[in-house]
């Protein structure tokens, strides 16, 4: 990778996550919510194990610096080690970790010190064991922060599509994104499924709006059917 790539990714990766964060905003005052109330820096943080701060930095559109693999690895499992807890609420013991996953429990314990560097199985083992998305322990902080953004996204899309079918006077998806606008956001999120929900929401929303045939029309003499 030369010098200039790897100067502009971060920069890109700011930008589309600034674009990201804009596009929910917009979505939440349709709902009558808070820029503060959807992008709530503690809880991406959560959703994300990057460091509050950080999160904060790049809402601003400000690129906070990257941390090297090691270190951001070792955030990030000490985030969900503290969230992800057993019935008993206690936490899951390296030899748990190690015992479900196949790593060693010396390497557990190097690994969540900082002292190895992990490989792409040792992610994939662990974000499998905690139920974390793939790439979840190395995806770099931009791209962290708008993968949890744009599920928010999903989210609120879904509001507006049940809110829109449950009170016809209020804001319509469609007239207000378009079938082309929700079909872009659904080709930026991060996995098949997510896009398939949307593409399906966008079906029955069509299916919806359709005008009734004349016969229809004409078989009830109130006019449309409500649905």
């Amino acid at each position: 990778m030369t010098g200039t790539s790897s100067a502009s990714g971060p920069e890109a990766a700011v930008r589309e996550l600034t674009a990201t964060a804009e596009r929910v905003i917009d979505l939440a005052a349709e709902l009558g919510r808070s820029r503060d109330e959807v992008l709530d820096a503690a809880e991406l943080h959560l959703a994300t194990g990057v460091p509050t701060a950080v999160v904060e930095s790049l809402l601003r559109g400000e690129s906070a610096g990257e941390p090297n693999r090691q270190e951001r690895f070792r955030q990030r499992l000490k985030v969900i080690q503290a969230l992800d807890v057993q019935g008993n609420k206690r936490k899951h013991s390296q030899a748990a970790i190690a015992r479900q996953t196949g790593i060693s429990r010396q390497q557990i314990n190097a690994l969540a010190n900082g002292e190895r560097k992990p490989t792409m199985d040792h992610c994939a083992l662990i974000e499998a064991f905690f139920g974390r998305p793939a790439g979840f322990l190395m995806s770099e902080d931009a791209a962290a922060v708008n993968g949890a953004l744009l599920r928010v996204e999903m989210s609120l899309l879904k509001e507006v599509a049940k809110q829109d079918k449950s009170a016809p006077t209020l804001v319509d998806p469609l007239a207000v994104h378009g079938v082309e606008g929700i079909a872009a956001r659904a080709a930026l999120l991060p996995t098949d499924d997510h896009r398939d929900r949307v593409l399906r929401m966008i079906e029955r929303l069509l299916t919806e709006s359709e005008p009734e045939t004349g016969d229809a029309r004409n078989a009830d003499s109130g006019g449309t059917p409500v649905r």
